[in-house]
């Protein structure tokens, strides 16, 4: 066996390997190659064309405009070639990549999507919407006495109701004054509702979600995000049968002006995004979408009694408050994300009280393509936590995985990490849980869903967890169950999903 000081001194290599390698990613003068500026070009068809100066016209009689792939129909359109801008009147019908929408008026420019449509109906994305008014600002849609479905039929089974909603690039509802009525008949009414819908896959929980612990019993778990003149505020609360509830309030602010607002996921890995019980199923995707645009914001985050994501402990909880840093960038053919974070915290029941800096880097990258079917990705991570008190505590891992989509309906990966740590940190729920580690993940999807995710310890050569979710035949709202082995945790939740 090697000895302690050489083990030692392996393990900063490592380290000091991963900082520079990603140090040096941001010093790269080609963060990123920009994309190809698109070749756009007016078509103009009509039975009548009058031009008006230069660069202006007037189309009568099914005329049509087209931009690209964007497209406007109907019986009477004035434009302005130069600035964009087209006015629309009589069956109008706009569409492009997203979907099509029809009105009786519309005032848009095709170039930026900036514009106003009345009595509006149609899909975009798979959402089917009906609105008295729709204002578009390029990024987000806001309408007035909306009706909203994911549902392709009429009647439909489910539809939502709101005096005003906006829908964002991401599929993000923000609704006021909202009626949800189920067969036809209203079941509930909420003064505001936020919520994602998600793309041929279960969005965020439509209701209050319902699960059980074996050690937390029953529990019943809600929360949203609000959006405010400063940001926005996102709060959580679950209750639970045999432990006392967890309340998590947490204030962001984005930085940047990409337009979609969203927050940014927590690099954590006792925080991965939208997980309630389950460590990875849960998740909102089958891989980690290489974001294209970079992206910062800042948090400030208070939690009480929050329960921590970690396969070998189920008894850790976390309380405290932590203010944090975060940015995401395109860097060298993949995507950097880094987290800086401050706070007080403490640790129950190892009652550990101290305060944190954190600094945490992710950088992921698609390796290869083999065709349309076969994916190789690679990820660097590297985590460095100073703590009141104690000593430092620090990793590194490199991560590589494989997937394979077997023509739509089936999807399998396999991936293996590998890490190295230095130092002891006083929380336990900071620790990695292994530092080296093998996964198996199987996809089937159709009427009936299911997702199933192995994780094979390869240091102690035993299995960690199984983890499964099921996604169960439905029409409109989507249910979906997700369950644990190694937790012996069940939850169950209802989402908005477009086709």
């Amino acid at each position: 066996m090697d000895s302690q000081p050489a083990e030692r001194l392996r393990i900063t290599r490592a380290c000091w390997l991963a900082v520079l390698l990603l140090l040096g990613m941001l010093g790269n003068d080609g963060l990123s190659a920009p994309a190809p500026e698109e070749n756009e070009t007016w078509r103009l068809l009509a039975q009548r064309v009058e031009a008006r100066e230069f660069h202006r016209f007037l189309a009568e009689g099914n005329a049509e405009v087209r931009w690209g792939n964007r497209r406007v129909r109907a019986q009477r359109i004035e434009g302005d070639l130069q600035t964009g801008w087209v006015t629309a009147t009589g069956d109008v019908v706009f569409s492009d990549e997203r979907g099509t929408l029809r009105a009786s008026q519309m005032r848009l420019n095709l170039t930026t999507r900036e514009g106003d449509l009345l009595d509006v109906h149609g899909d975009i994305e798979g959402v089917f919407v009906t609105a008295d008014s729709l204002h578009s600002d390029g990024n987000t849609l806001t309408m007035r006495n909306v009706t909203l479905t994911t549902c392709d039929k009429q009647p439909p089974d489910f539809l939502l109701s709101a005096s005003h909603l906006s829908l964002s690039s991401t599929l993000r509802i923000r609704a006021r004054r909202v009626s949800l009525s189920v067969w036809g008949h209203r079941w509930l009414t909420l003064p505001y509702l936020s919520r994602r819908i998600g793309r041929r896959e279960p969005g965020e929980p439509l209701i209050p979600q319902i699960g059980y612990s074996r050690r937390r019993g029953v529990m019943l778990s809600y929360g949203d995000l609000l959006p405010q003149g400063w940001g926005q505020v996102r709060y959580g609360l679950r209750v639970f049968t045999r432990h006392d509830p967890e309340i998590r309030l947490d204030l962001l602010r984005r930085l940047d002006d990409s337009g979609d607002q969203e927050p940014l996921r927590h690099l954590e890995p006792t925080e991965r995004p939208g997980a309630a019980f389950l460590e990875t199923v849960s998740t909102r995707n089958w891989r980690t979408p290489l974001d294209t645009q970079a992206k910062q914001g800042v948090f400030l985050s208070a939690r009480a009694n929050s329960p921590v994501e970690n396969l070998q402990r189920t008894d850790l909880y976390l309380r405290g408050v932590e203010l944090g840093y975060q940015t995401t960038q395109p860097v060298s053919g993949g995507l950097l994300e880094t987290e800086w974070r401050l706070g007080r915290l403490r640790e129950s029941p190892t009652l550990v009280t101290a305060t944190r800096a954190v600094a945490l880097l992710r950088w992921q990258s698609r390796l290869l393509e083999i065709g349309k079917g076969v994916d190789a990705d690679f990820a660097l991570e590297a985590r460095a936590g100073s703590y009141s008190g104690s000593e430092a505590y620090g990793w590194a891992r490199a991560q590589w995985g494989v997937y394979w989509d077997a023509g739509g309906r089936l999807q399998m990966g396999t991936g293996v990490s590998f890490a190295a740590t230095r130092g002891s940190s006083p929380f336990v729920s900071d620790q990695l849980e292994t530092r080296r580690e093998a996964r198996v993940r199987v996809r089937l999807t159709g009427k009936w869903g299911v997702d199933v995710l192995g994780m094979w310890d390869i240091e102690h050569h035993r299995w960690r967890d199984w983890q499964v979710a099921l996604t169960l035949p439905a029409h409109c709202v989507q249910p979906q169950v997700l369950w644990s082995y190694q937790q012996r945790q069940i939850q169950v939740q209802l989402s908005l999903t477009s086709r």
